[in-house]
């Protein structure tokens, strides 16, 4: 087997590489095609979770295509663990298509990731201890999340026939689990929507679908999929890293609004220098990302690299929404900080350590890192990575994911120290 994954985010591309590559898979990732030696898997880290759906869905066609060129035989939608999409899409829409094109009329849908505390029971989608809509998802400033019912979500998205394993079958194991997969499909179940509340459900998701072309979900089940990898083909999870983080000038940018990147935001505030950046000079000032970079260049000499943020509560995301109307200032934002990156760069800046999805899909696209080896793991879902010619070292962090102290936590691995 060699897995093709198709990720729909830069940091959700990292989260599911750094499983495959703890599960012992040879992996490695890119945002385009590109020449890729021997490896297990293929990780496509594509920007297309809130872009038009029909954009998003000849991206995805377009991944496909190069993914079965390299060889791969068994392929993953990759989406967010808190399923994050509107009532247009895109996880429906691209499911639909993925499962059209490789000619398969089911596949799963297993978002959970246990170990970050998503769960699924009874099809409901849960954050820690609160309903995916009760959860700080419900404020998220793109994809506000406001139901956790999954097969709700996805017949507002698509026509396709949505079904359940419930966690009562889930716990009698993998041949159980078999048993009502051939009845759903009999009974003409397009998505088979799964319970899992730990990773011991995985694994047993994982053996009762080895038989699946096309699977989607979270990147939990990347660890399931690894296992029984590893089962069949008699290798072991290899502990060595594919390199070693080396300290170089640095700058955390932080651009998520998320709960867990605010606690890391005022945590990392109280350790090192940090920018909270002017949103109407984002809007107004062309010159504004010189000034920024300046600030970022004059605080290299700290231990801990400098902070750039633009993460805000609920409340100061509402005042800035009053304040400045229909102005587009989330782009404003996005533009400045690739300017940011760019000027940074230049200025020998090669350690980048990024919170947010959108955020680190605009780091990435500006330094043109288009294929990544994967490091270690900093928390579960979020590693280093290095661009293959090693210019760049990045850390490309979903804004939910990664302890309080993530981000002087990834600093501290530099040179080998774990």
């Amino acid at each position: 087997m060699r897995l093709g994954v198709i990720a729909d985010d830069f940091t959700g591309s990292v989260d599911i590489a750094g499983f495959l590559v703890a599960g012992g898979m040879r992996t490695i990732m890119c945002s385009r095609p590109v020449v890729v030696g021997d490896s297990d898997a293929i990780v496509m880290s594509l920007k297309i979770r809130s872009i038009p759906k029909s954009e998003a869905v000849k991206q995805v066609l377009e991944a496909l295509a190069f993914l079965q060129q390299a060889g791969c035989d068994r392929f993953y939608y990759k989406y967010c663990s808190t399923f994050d999409s509107t009532s247009e899409g895109n996880i429906g829409p691209i499911t639909d298509a993925l499962r059209e094109a490789l000619n398969c009329s089911t596949t799963l849908i297993c978002p959970a990731l246990p170990v970050n505390g998503r769960t699924v029971f009874h099809g409901y989608l849960f954050v820690k201890d609160e309903l995916l809509s009760d959860s700080p998802m419900r404020h998220h400033p793109l994809n506000p999340m406001h139901d956790s019912k999954l097969a709700r979500i996805l017949s507002s998205q698509s026509t396709a026939k949505n079904g359940h394993i419930y966690y009562d079958v889930i716990a009698k194991g993998s041949i159980a689990v078999r048993k009502a997969i051939e009845e759903l499909k009999a009974d003409g179940v397009n998505n088979i929507i799964v319970d899992v509340i730990d990773d011991e459900n995985l694994l047993v998701i994982a053996e009762a679908t080895e038989d699946f072309s096309l699977v989607t979900g979270g990147s939990g089940l990347a660890q399931g999929i690894a296992h029984r990898w590893r089962e069949r083909s008699g290798k072991t999870a290899d502990l060595n890293a594919a390199f070693v983080v080396e300290r170089r000038k640095a700058v955390v940018i932080a651009g998520s609004c998320s709960a867990m990147m605010q606690k890391q935001v005022a945590y990392y505030k109280k350790l090192a220098p940090s920018l909270s950046i002017d949103e109407q000079a984002c809007l107004d000032d062309p010159e504004y990302a010189k000034i920024v970079a300046a600030w970022v260049l004059e605080h290299q000499d700290q231990v801990l690299a400098p902070m750039v943020y633009a993460t805000r509560s609920p409340s100061e995301l509402e005042e800035n929404r009053k304040k400045f109307g229909d102005a587009d200032v989330s782009s404003a934002i996005e533009q400045m900080f690739s300017r940011l990156t760019g000027l940074l760069a230049d200025k020998g800046v090669q350690n980048f350590i990024i919170g947010g999805g959108e955020t680190s899909g605009v780091v990435a696209t500006t330094l043109g890192v288009d294929a990544y080896l994967i490091g270690r793991q900093i928390d579960p879902g979020v590693s280093w990575v290095r661009s293959l010619d090693g210019a760049y070292q990045l850390v490309l962090k979903s804004g939910n994911f990664g302890s309080v102290e993530f981000l002087e936590k990834a600093q501290e691995m530099y040179d080998g120290n774990q």
